[in-house]
Formats: C-alpha cells, sequence, structure tokens
C-alpha cells in the first residue's frame, strides 16, 4: 500500500469539478474530503451501489476508506482522487467533447484495490485481533510480526473529522 503523502491537501482553485462518486464494493464506505490542513473531513457514507454527485474544485482531492477497517479503497484506480475538469478529463480518455454542459458530471468509481496475499492475509490477522498489543503474543516469524505492527500503524493513523452540518 502507498504511504500517505504529506504534501496531500487541497489547494485554492476556481477550476470546478462535477464528480459523481459510485461505491463499486460490497462494504460501506466513506468519501473523505482532504481539507486545507491535510486532515480528512467525511463528506458522506456510501453503502454498496450507492452514488453521490459533488461539486468539487481541481486542487482538492479525495479518499475513500472502508468504514470500518479504514483500509483505503481505490478511486479512479488510485488511492487519492484528483479531480480533473470535463474537457481534461475528455483529452485523457480520447473522448470528443463538442459542447461542454456546464455540470457534466465524471463517473469516479470506488472500487477495492488488488492486494497481494500475504497484504490481505495481515489485513485479515489484524481485523482479528483486539489491539496493537495482541501482536506480540502471536507465534509467527519476527518479519511478519513487523509487518502487522505496520498494518496496525497506519490504521490507528487514520482520523476522520466529522462535524458536517
Amino acid at each position: 500500500m502507498e504511504e500517505e503523502n504529506v504534501e496531500l491537501r487541497s489547494r485554492r482553485s476556481f477550476d470546478k469539478v462535477y464528480v459523481k462518486f459510485v461505491n463499486l464494493t460490497n462494504r460501506v464506505v466513506e468519501v473523505v474530503w482532504v481539507n486545507y490542513s491535510g486532515l480528512f473531513e467525511r463528506y458522506t457514507l456510501l453503502r454498496r451501489k450507492q452514488h453521490i454527485d459533488i461539486n468539487t474544485y481541481k486542487t482538492h482531492p479525495w479518499v475513500a476508506l472502508d468504514v470500518r477497517t479504514k483500509d483505503r479503497m481505490h478511486i479512479d484506480n488510485n488511492y487519492v482522487y484528483q479531480p480533473i475538469p470535463w474537457k481534461e478529463y475528455c483529452e485523457n480518455n480520447g473522448k470528443i467533447y463538442p459542447i461542454i454542459p456546464p455540470e457534466r458530471r465524471i463517473i469516479v468509481r470506488i472500487t477495492l484495490p488488488v492486494y497481494s496475499l500475504r497484504y490481505w492475509t495481515l489485513l485479515q490477522v489484524r481485523d482479528l485481533l483486539k489491539g496493537p498489543e495482541d501482536i506480540d503474543r502471536l507465534d509467527v516469524p519476527q518479519s511478519l510480526l513487523s509487518d502487522l505492527k505496520k498494518v496496525f500503524a497506519l490504521k490507528d493513523k487514520v482520523s476522520i473529522i466529522t462535524n458536517r452540518p
């Protein structure tokens, strides 16, 4: 899994972007806006196959997290979604845009990332343990204990601001 970018935060922009986030996972997903300070702010929760229309800006990053485990989901095949305006979207995808509707929405799919079997197993073991203090009680090789501690640290590192109206 990617390391979190220290500089990940929203920046000022006047380039509006209209997106439709669609949850294609079988999990409840938190759609999270990364604010100007780099903090994660919960925008909404999406159940399986739910979607939401969001008006955002080109320099406003978004992430999606499993609400229970806080594992990162893919948004548009990346761990971080950086919105791009409709015209750029069409140019990047080889689409023709004779007339650009003022609020044309870009479909942004939220999907499960493909993990290695080793990483997937670490996530499953993590979810079975009550806390990181239980890791050292496991009778497994030291390298696995070390990796399991890293997986726990990633989960504990995520904090979400939920004070939206």
